[in-house]
């Protein structure tokens, strides 16, 4: 049970996939908001976020109206849908272009972004470096990456997050340093907000 709520969190599939998805919209929603104003969205700015989930955090920014484009990709095939038909009226206006895939492999590294972020994803990454690496070479000269995590102790506590990558807010530092980021700067709120810059 808790072994299989992991996975799908990880990669939302099937019947569980759209409850849990229900969970993301409720339980993310207030983490969505404050990353949200942490990325001090300007006008015209490009932005992309990794593991959109349902698509709710970008449905909060195509509606801030301040002339922006938003991408995405999702690794779940549901989330894609879900996150989809949320987003439409965005899509059919050209503000909103999601992708199905991963991050790794798939074409993304021709585009170039003003902000990047991502929201209770890093827990499925084994291998930091490959990852911030790839997203450092999306990024605009001066572009931001933003990564909200629960803290690990809390994360350690929880049944269903056996098999996810667990990091220190020292080891995230210290890897998004090697990878180049600077101006690294956290908060913690319920959870680490962390901000990094090209």
């Amino acid at each position: 049970m808790f072994k299989e709520l992991g996975k799908q969190l990880r990669k939302p599939s099937g019947i569980f996939g759209r409850i849990v998805a229900k969970i993301m919209d409720i339980r993310n929603r207030e983490f969505y908001e404050k990353t949200i104003l942490e990325l001090d969205i300007k006008s015209g700015d490009k932005i992309f976020e990794i593991g959109y989930g349902p698509g709710l955090g970008i449905h909060l920014i195509a509606n801030l109206n301040k002339d922006c484009s938003i991408s995405g990709i999702d690794y779940s095939e549901l989330m894609y849908s879900k996150a989809t038909k949320r987003n439409k009226k965005f899509i059919d206006e050209g503000i909103v272009n999601l992708k199905y895939g991963d991050l790794l492999t798939a074409d993304v590294v021709n585009e170039r972004y003003d902000k990047i972020f991502c929201l209770n994803v890093i827990y499925f990454w084994s291998d930091l470096k490959v990852v911030f690496d790839r997203i450092y070479s999306m990024l605009n000269e001066g572009g931001m990456y933003s990564i909200f995590m629960t803290p690990v102790k809390e994360i350690e506590t929880q049944k269903f997050t056996k098999e996810f990558c667990k990091y220190s807010i020292e080891k995230v530092e210290s890897e998004l340093k090697e990878a180049g980021f600077k101006h690294i700067e956290y908060i913690l709120d319920k959870g680490y907000y962390i901000k990094s810059q090209k």
